[in-house]
């Protein structure tokens, strides 16, 4: 299940012992840590707990994303309902580009695009859920466009639920992938 995943210009490299160190580099910057659930700084021996955590698990796969030769950010799939990924149906996921320059382009959509595919075709998983803060809307906007639905959460204005089912997803991202597929061909 830890393999390359390969398309739309990109590649999402599995994080593993050799790569896992620039991940928390990314997730303590100012910018991507104010946008997640917990905000705090991420120690050292806090980053290994967690990869110790994640190496073998079967129920969540984090990857690097690659394009031309450069790591510009991370995505991540776990299971939501306690299940190996290859079993599960509900899955939450969670990306963010690193390096500025890809963040507000056609290219951010790549990460997402190769990676739902790869759930809902190879895995068969029904539905993708995460939470986004209220405040991103820049996340919130990207996720529309990918054909992800809002519902605010009750007794919580600081985060709202989104979700996202294989039929969605093919509706809203049947142009940005020829787009993709014609503009960003390597």
């Amino acid at each position: 299940m830890r393999k390359v995943l390969t398309g739309y210009a990109i590649e999402l490299i599995p994080v593993t012992r050799e790569n896992f160190q620039l991940l928390r580099e990314w997730r303590n910057q100012d910018d991507i840590r104010a946008q997640m659930g917990d905000t705090a700084l991420i120690s050292a021996e806090q980053h290994q707990a967690w990869f110790d955590k994640i190496e073998h698990s079967q129920q969540q796969l984090h990857y690097i994303i690659q394009y031309k030769q450069q790591l510009i950010g991370s995505i991540n799939v776990r299971s939501s309902d306690g299940l190996n990924l290859t079993e599960c149906k509900l899955a939450e996921v969670g990306l963010y580009i690193a390096t500025p320059e890809y963040r507000n382009n056609m290219l951010a959509f790549a990460p997402s695009l190769l990676l739902n595919d790869y759930l809902f075709e190879q895995l068969q998983i029904i539905e993708l859920k995460s939470k986004v803060r209220s405040s991103n809307s820049a996340a919130l906007k990207y996720n529309q466009a990918l054909g992800y639905q809002l519902t605010p959460i009750a007794d919580d204005n600081e985060f709202i639920e989104i979700s996202l089912t294989a039929d969605n997803y093919k509706k809203a991202t049947q142009m940005v992938k020829r787009l993709l597929s014609r503009n960003r061909s390597n």
